[in-house]
């Protein structure tokens, strides 16, 4: 049995004659009729029914035909692996972003790439505070997205793209929050204080965004630092766009201090290493998101 006979059986099946088959796959006729002659010997069974005008399967041959398609279907998604790989398409592309990153405007980017890619296995990895740098300088991901600041300059040579800006705001629950007066940052640090865990960058440590003289309650990801924050642990620092249900519903309140800033507005930007040289698939991941907030004339 080879891919050709089967072809020429799925022409036949299609298309309803010989002729036809013939036609669409630019053989002649006697060599689709011995292709199909060939199958029937190989098994021992008439494929098709001969007796009308138009060719039809016969039991036998609905039950084989069935099977065959799926080969055939298999045969074609295999030849469009080989043409991608050929083309150097990554086997793997991998993202990653820190907490300060919304995830789903990437998830968003990347539903078009898993059509346009199929061949392409896409990781989306996520990490703790300050954690895309990490990720890059550690080659543990080919882009990733999250917090910039100008200092990061001074941490390796990188290009980035602006994405969107976060807004920190530093919440509790109401239950946490109930009989306790928090207005100024003297107050917050005699808090318990939920924060995430800190990265390995040298400008980091616990003392960013964690002053509590309370034992600390740390996690690695936003949505538990959310989760501590409306069960009651403590005051932290989140960014806003996190918590705008659990803040319109009451789960979560802001707290407002004198002596302290409302909230710390940053930047999200995409980054990669700029020595990273990327395949086909990041570099064209990576003008999407340079077409997708470029300004609009």
């Amino acid at each position: 049995m080879t891919l050709e006979q089967l072809k020429a059986l799925h022409n036949i099946v299609e298309l309803g004659t010989i002729q036809a088959a013939a036609d669409a796959l630019h053989k002649t006729q006697p060599a689709i009729s011995m292709a199909i002659k060939k199958l029937e010997q190989q098994y021992g069974f008439p494929l098709l029914d001969r007796s009308g005008y138009r060719l039809s399967l016969t039991p036998q041959g609905k039950i084989f035909y069935r099977q065959a398609r799926g080969l055939l279907l298999s045969a074609e998604q295999l030849e469009s692996v080989g043409k991608h790989l050929a083309q150097g398409h990554e086997a793997v592309f991998r993202i990653g972003y820190d907490p300060m990153c919304d995830s789903q405007f990437i998830i968003d980017t990347l539903a078009s790439f898993q059509h346009q890619f199929p061949t392409t296995s896409f990781e989306l990895i996520a990490g703790s505070r300050f954690s895309s740098l990490e990720q890059l300088n550690n080659d543990e991901v080919d882009v990733t997205f999250g917090a910039w600041f100008h200092l990061f300059h001074a941490i390796g040579d990188y290009l980035t793209l602006p994405v969107e800006e976060f807004e920190i705001v530093v919440v509790a629950s109401p239950q946490f929050l109930a009989g306790k007066s928090i207005n100024c940052l003297s107050d917050l640090h005699q808090q318990p204080t939920v924060t995430m865990i800190e990265s390995s960058l040298s400008f980091d440590s616990e003392q960013m965004g964690a002053h509590s003289a309370k034992p600390l309650v740390k996690t690695k990801d936003a949505q538990t630092l959310k989760a501590l924050l409306i069960a009651g642990m403590g005051t932290g620092f989140i960014p806003k766009s996190r918590i705008l249900d659990e803040l319109k519903q009451g789960l979560l309140q802001e707290i407002h201090l004198d002596d302290f800033e409302k909230s710390l507005v940053g930047e999200v930007r995409a980054i990669i290493k700029e020595d990273k040289v990327l395949g086909p698939v990041g570099q064209m991941f990576w003008e999407r998101i340079k077409a997708i907030n470029s300004p609009v004339n």
